[in-house]
């Protein structure tokens, strides 16, 4: 009878630690779900991935990152070829370039996400031209009422002078 009251406890005391450890996550003092953590991390890279499309001129990377729906409806070469031309200067990555993945806007129904929107930043982005520039990202990483919208859709790019070019539109 001990020994089965011990494997209980044992048991007990695992599934405790499990669901204690597994369910959440602190990022920033915020609390993330497993999901949204997932969501987080695509964010950061996404982030990265964008930036590094920029510094490169990869506008065909660059423009399969959009959605399907920005894709068919705007004119992304020629938007994307303006942002290559909005900065004044080659980027260059610095320790001061900050990347920002924890803007978001979810929505649940029966516990699972039916959207679920990002607004990564990436400030502080210099040029060897002494330029700074900040980036945000609008993406949209699910969306079960229009999947076609799932992807960036999009990217807001701001100088230090004010002004600011756009590829893409935010479609609700």
């Amino acid at each position: 009878m001990k020994k089965c009251i011990y494997i209980f406890l044992g048991l007990l005391i695992i599934a405790a630690a499990i669901s204690l450890s597994g369910c959440a996550r602190f990022i920033n003092g915020i609390e993330l779900t497993l999901a949204e953590k997932s969501f987080s991390e695509k964010a950061e890279q996404h982030n990265k991935d964008v930036l590094n499309c920029l510094r490169k001129h990869d506008a065909n990377s660059l423009k399969k990152m959009f959605s399907k729906k920005t894709r068919s409806t705007e004119d992304l070469d020629a938007q994307i070829k303006a942002a290559f031309d909005f900065f004044d200067g080659n980027i260059e990555v610095t320790d001061k370039t900050k990347f920002n993945s924890y803007g978001m806007q979810s929505s649940t129904e029966h516990g699972k996400f039916v959207l679920y929107v990002i607004s990564p930043t990436v400030t502080g982005i210099h040029t060897d031209k002494g330029r700074t520039y900040d980036i945000v990202t609008c993406e949209y990483l699910v969306n079960k009422y229009h999947p076609n919208y799932v992807g960036i859709m999009e990217i807001d790019i701001f100088a230090d002078d004010g002004s600011k070019c756009a590829i893409g539109k935010f479609l609700k």
